[in-house]
């Protein structure tokens, strides 16, 4: 989280400061992305993408076995809300 805000407040101050600090901006950049708190924060991301696709592909599965099941449409059954 605190690359994100790092990353906003330099972008700001970058775009007040002008093309003469566009060099020292970029090179923040680049440090910021090599830390290892961005890539933590990447790894997390993807973590995160994984468990959610894996457990949306689940839940199509069920939807689309159901659909075996009653004879519907098998978008009608993936689109049917939960609950």
């Amino acid at each position: 989280m605190g690359v994100l805000i790092g990353l906003i407040v330099g972008y700001v101050m970058g775009t007040k400061a002008g093309a003469n600090e566009l060099e020292e901006l970029k090179g923040a950049w680049k440090a910021i992305r090599s830390s290892d708190e961005a890539h933590d924060m990447m790894a997390g991301g993807l973590s995160m993408a994984r468990s959610l696709l894996s457990k949306g592909g689940g839940l199509l599965a069920e939807r689309l076995q159901a659909q075996g099941n009653d004879g519907g449409s098998a978008w009608s059954t993936v689109l049917r809300p939960t609950g």
